[in-house]
């Protein structure tokens, strides 16, 4: 078994923080305080960072909260609120976009380095319990407590225009599959991107294959018991579900059998088929890179490594604190050097990712008082001036964009000249309301506004440059009694 790279992470449903441990080793490399998390609701952001949904209180008051940790420190880095609890937590493969479900059914999804809130929308009529993205990070499965199993690609979610109904509208679903009788409590995508298939698991005893290419139900699996999880082999050669009575089931998948014949009975299962172990219900598994370690989590707080070819136990990792509600497998992440002093020096030397704290909502971003210059409706240039044009048919010229340049500059001139105006005015003023001597003023005022209207900025400081003053023979005007 080659697991010296991975880490198995846990967490439970109290507050009793996420627990680190070396894979090949077993030895407990740290615990990160402060976590208490539903079911499905772990996630690795990039490499550098873990995000946990919190387990919300029935009773309390307020909303959902989201805590983040860095690898390499064992208290919370920030905290974020949503306005409702969330539960499954899913983020993309690059850490770019992190994708939240409701309590309510609605789907959240932010962009990771911001925290902004890109999208929200409606996508079942209960508990969003399941979310994942696709290998190549470009769809979005989500399932839930109605059943219901939705497909979202992210072109549709990003996708901001009137056609998709703006940042709070629904967002049409690629696929919606309702065969499930029951809550859906676990959803996986296999290898292939959009060719690939999904694996979902519920509490009606079945585990149900789809094809992502076809749209369809490829087979319906039952089981003697409610299922909690599912995951398939590296190799996808077989299939293992978390009953809700400890035991592991396994099955064979073979593609070539015909739908009708598809479902399998309880009977061929039998006893050599299941790993046994868990005195409780198993809620969480996962796979080793090697493809024959399997690592389960369960309500008996307890997590177990097994060797799928002996169905043999090899370790086991206790969770003091709790039962265990989610578990990672993963690889060691960078950041995550523990004791050592080549550790210390890596920890400096390796960036992390920018993350920011959530929002809560979409408005809250998309309204400014005080927008950036370059932050405004797009410059259309007039047709006159086309020379060149892009993908869109826009057309854009150098002559036309330095016109528009100038217009911009003559713009800020304006704003300038406005505002010393106002200045040499209220000096004036000032200067009668106290008796002082205001020809010089007056003169100065006088000048100024000559030479705006004229347009002799240029030939001022071309003059000043040269003859070091500059002279005015106009006659001076006669102030207004105010």
């Amino acid at each position: 078994m080659e697991g010296a790279g991975e880490v198995v992470v846990c967490c439970s449903g109290v507050d009793a923080g996420v627990t680190l441990w070396d894979l090949h080793s077993g030895v407990l490399i740290s615990h990160l305080r402060t976590c208490a998390t539903p079911r499905n609701a772990l996630a690795p952001v990039g490499s550098h960072f873990l995000a946990a949904a919190q387990l919300h209180k029935p009773g309390s008051a307020g909303g959902g909260a989201v805590h983040f940790w860095t690898w390499h420190k064992n208290q919370v880095a920030f905290k974020s609120y949503p306005v409702e609890p969330i539960g499954p937590l899913a983020c993309t493969s690059d850490g770019a976009y992190l994708a939240g479900g409701g309590a309510s059914g609605r789907i959240y999804f932010w962009e990771v380095a911001t925290g902004q809130l890109l999208r929200l929308w409606p996508a079942h009529y209960k508990n969003v319990s399941c979310l994942v993205f696709s290998d190549d990070d470009s769809l979005l499965i989500s399932g839930a407590d109605d059943g219901l199993i939705n497909v979202w690609p992210l072109l549709r979610v990003l996708d901001m225009g009137e056609d998709n109904q703006g940042a709070e509208g629904q967002v049409a679903a690629m696929y919606g599959w309702s065969d499930h009788t029951l809550p859906v409590t676990g959803l996986l995508a296999g290898s292939g991107g959009p060719n690939a298939v999904v694996v979902s698991c519920s509490l009606d005893h079945t585990c149900k294959i789809w094809s992502l290419a076809l749209g369809t139900l490829l087979r319906s699996i039952v089981f003697p018991t409610a299922l909690n999880a599912v995951v398939l082999d590296p190799g996808e050669y077989a299939l293992y579900a978390g009953g809700a009575d400890g035991r592991i089931f396994i099955t064979a998948l073979n593609f070539g059998v015909p739908i009708s014949s598809g479902i399998l009975a309880d009977g061929i299962l039998g006893t050599d088929a299941a790993l046994i172990g868990h005195s409780r219900a198993v809620t969480s598994l996962a796979f080793s890179m090697d493809g024959v370690s399997l690592v389960s989590g369960s309500e008996d707080c307890t997590a177990r490594l097994w060797d799928t070819t002996s169905k043999q136990v090899l370790r086991t990792f206790t969770h003091n604190k709790g039962p265990i509600n989610c578990l990672l497998v993963l690889p060691r992440p960078p950041l995550l050097q523990h004791g050592t002093q080549q550790g210390r020096s890596l920890n400096r030397q390796i960036p992390t990712i920018p993350v920011a704290p959530l929002s809560k909502y979409i408005a809250s971003d998309a309204v400014s008082h005080e927008p950036n210059p370059w932050e405004g409706p797009l410059v259309v240039l007039p047709a006159s001036y086309q020379e060149e044009e892009d993908f869109e048919g826009h057309s854009y010229s150098s002559a036309a964009m330095e016109r528009q340049i100038q217009e911009l500059e003559q713009r800020g001139s304006t704003a300038a000249m406005q505002m010393e105006l106002e200045r040499l005015r209220s000096e004036l003023r000032r200067a009668l309301h106290n008796g002082q001597q205001w020809q010089q003023l007056h003169q100065e005022l006088y000048c100024f506004c000559v030479d705006e209207l004229m347009g002799g900025n240029k030939e001022r400081d071309e003059d000043d440059d040269k003859d070091g003053e500059r002279l005015y023979h106009r006659p001076s005007i006669r102030c207004g009694d105010r």
